[in-house]
């Protein structure tokens, strides 16, 4: 079974046709957003099915039921009704980024769900630690609120960490900081040519990974990450290392799937804060810059996840000095004694395999691994394992791209 990957905002209505669905398939996705009107959604699906791909689906009747529209328990199940033929049909998308005084009435349907229509499912999406209200101290409280209330079979959230900051240049200099890629297109859509950014990492991002981990962990349920890719508001134009960073430190934390953010371009007819430009597919329809690197990307994560299978997730450490507090200095553990040489992010799996990933999306990194063990590097473009040696002084020297992740095993 291939590993499940997304995305939000999805084929705009006037281009939806089974060739642009063929289009996100070739580059990768096997879940797609359908979320059109009924008919079309029907249409959709039927396409989906013929292409092998799942779908998540928002329809409006959902609608009668968050706003507890009299009748609204009918509403669901002509809903639900409407789509039950259609294997293609993964999930019913409720919400996004609720606030708990929203919980309530997301356990209202879930228990409709749960009770009356158990073989289907629903998905919400989480905010971030930085976002909840109360601050990121009642994270924690959040997710587990939601947790009780909502009994999800996914847990999902998004953290988009990678942003730019005004700064004029004898601070960039001063304060030993980098230049933040703006797009020519931004700049132009919102009269900024003239001014300088940084990047600006945002911090707890590591913080709010642990997090989720560990209360999908408890809770015996599936999560999702979504994958910061587009450039809008306070969010910087990414390269494609940061976008490997983002995925291979997931999948070195266990993530069950991941999700893009966006797939199709909003438009850009609006300045900031929504001013959104280069997602995978531009906003005029054609085929942007990042489509061939995510497309390349997912293949990667296939073939990775193709190898660990259903292996559990059991542990996740990070080498190198860290800022946020929760994550957990690496120790010895599955039988790699050390891992120096950079700032990397290492987890491991049942089975012997470790998810290396490096934490530096600007430079390469020459990871050093002290095991007694016999280790073996899995090649992600060809699909092969190759067993590694040993270097004169005893440890094995893994190579790792500026952002990305190697998979290893240890026999």
């Amino acid at each position: 079974m291939s590993y499940p990957i997304n995305f939000w905002y999805g084929i705009r209505p006037e281009f939806i046709c089974r060739e642009r669905l063929k289009e996100a398939a070739e580059a990768g996705f096997t879940v797609i957003e359908c979320r059109y009107d009924t008919e079309t959604n029907k249409k959709v699906l039927s396409w989906c099915e013929e292409l092998g791909l799942r779908a998540y689906v928002w329809d409006d009747r959902m609608a009668t039921a968050i706003n507890e529209t009299e009748g609204w328990q009918q509403a669901l199940d002509d809903m639900i009704a409407d789509y039950a033929s259609y294997p293609a049909l993964d999930r019913f998308f409720i919400k996004d980024e609720p606030i708990e005084a929203q919980f309530p009435m997301l356990a209202r349907i879930a228990d409709y769900f749960h009770t009356h229509h158990p073989d289907a499912d629903f998905y919400v999406n989480l905010l971030p630690n930085v976002a909840v209200p109360g601050g990121k101290q009642n994270s924690d409280a959040h997710i587990a609120a939601y947790l009780d209330a909502v009994k999800p079979s996914l847990l999902s959230y998004d953290h988009y960490c990678l942003c730019k900051t005004e700064k004029t240049a004898d601070e960039i200099f001063a304060q030993g900081l980098r230049e933040a890629r703006v797009s020519d297109e931004c700049r132009e859509r919102n009269s900024t040519q003239q001014v300088l950014y940084a990047e600006y990492d945002r911090p707890d991002y590591y913080d709010n990974l642990e997090q989720i981990r560990n209360h999908a962990r408890a809770a015996g349920i599936p999560w999702m990450i979504i994958i910061l890719l587009v450039e809008h508001w306070g969010y910087r134009y990414l390269t494609e290392s940061e976008i490997r960073w983002e995925v291979f430190t997931a999948l070195a934390y266990g993530s069950s799937q991941i999700s893009y953010f966006t797939y199709w371009t909003p438009g850009v007819s609006h300045n900031e804060p929504w001013s959104y430009h280069h997602g995978i597919i531009e906003a005029d329809g054609t085929r942007g810059e990042k489509y061939p690197v995510v497309k390349q990307i997912n293949r990667e994560i296939q073939a990775v996840m193709r190898e660990i299978g259903d292996a559990q997730h059991l542990a996740v450490f990070h080498v190198g000095k860290e800022r946020d507090p929760l994550p957990v200095p690496f120790a010895p553990f599955g039988g790699i004694d050390k891992v120096e040489g950079g700032k990397f992010v290492a987890g491991f799996f049942e089975g012997g395999y470790l998810m290396l990933a490096n934490k530096d999306f600007h430079n390469e990194a020459f990871a050093r691994i002290t095991t007694e063990k016999a280790l073996y590097k899995f090649s992600k473009s060809r699909g092969v394992w190759e067993k590694m040696s040993r270097t004169a002084d005893g440890y094995y020297t893994v190579h790792l791209h500026a952002g990305d992740g190697e998979l290893l095993r240890i026999e």
